[in-house]
């Protein structure tokens, strides 16, 4: 039995180079734990980015092709994340970030919005940075999160899911074949275009059916695409600003954390 196309969508743009491809409160409660992507395309002007702004509840996977920008986290990271880098922010009870994109250079980037168990939407931030040197993969794909065919990512996923970069030479045909657990499966595809039954352009994102059926992949030139898959989140989303909850109380509990570490960061003159 071939596993059915349930969504299909190019998304819609914000911020100018920024596509959001998913939402908390639309595609992104279908496939929860992944329940936001924004895909970055474009040569971005002087001041292009984000200032300083909040997340809680979720963890937050930035990851470039091309470009890159520079961070600052209120953990105390602060990195010039370039092309290939992976940055993750598991936000937890709260934390504050900014990331400002490199001027006139051609970027193409996303940032993946993961949904926190209760256990870990409550603990204290943690960021993780990983350099494209440490990033464990073969010549088909590369493991941004999880464990495929042996092959096992460098930060600790904090639900049962993987997160794959897969690229395909012209006329080669790839299978993927989700564990047993996982139920939800993605593609995002950033270069190229698949061909066959999973057709597909750069900017599309499909969604397949919930179950866990392998799907095969081929390009008929070549082409390159995230692949996520997961066990489905168990969990009601309850929303927030930049914040994304189990509970009305860890939302409520988070919002006094964020206000504090705002107040810690006006203290330190990082706002100036």
């Amino acid at each position: 039995m071939k596993r059915a196309i349930n969504y299909r969508s190019n998304g819609h743009g914000h911020h100018g180079m920024i596509t959001n491809l998913v939402s908390p409160s639309g595609i992104g409660n279908a496939i929860k734990p992944f329940v936001f992507l924004d895909y970055i395309h474009g040569i971005p002007p002087e001041g292009a980015g984000f200032g300083w702004h909040p997340h809680a509840g979720i963890a937050t996977f930035t990851y470039y092709i091309e470009g890159g920008s520079d961070l600052e986290e209120s953990t105390g990271n602060k990195v010039s994340f370039r092309a290939g880098d992976i940055e993750y922010l598991q936000a937890g009870s709260g934390a504050w970030h900014k990331g400002m994109l490199l001027k006139d250079q051609p970027t193409l980037g996303f940032q993946l919005w993961i949904s926190l168990p209760p256990e870990l939407e409550t603990a204290d931030a943690k960021s993780v940075y990983v350099t494209s040197d440490k990033i464990r993969g073969n010549d088909r794909f590369k493991v941004l999160l999880g464990a495929y065919e042996e092959l096992k990512s460098e930060i600790i996923p904090p639900n049962d899911m993987n997160y794959l970069d897969v690229s395909l030479k012209p006329g080669e045909k790839w299978t993927y074949m989700p564990p047993a657990t996982h139920d939800i499966m993605w593609i995002m595809v950033y270069e190229g275009q698949l061909s066959g039954e999973r057709i597909a352009s750069v900017g599309e994102l499909i969604v397949f059916e919930e179950g866990n059926q392998p799907v095969e992949f081929s390009s008929d030139h070549s082409a390159s695409f995230l692949l996520g898959s997961a066990k489905k989140f168990e969990h009601e989303l309850v929303l927030g600003r930049g914040a994304i909850h189990t509970s009305k109380a860890n939302l409520e509990a988070s919002q006094n954390k964020i206000n504090k570490i705002y107040s810690d960061l006006i203290r330190k003159g990082v706002f100036e």
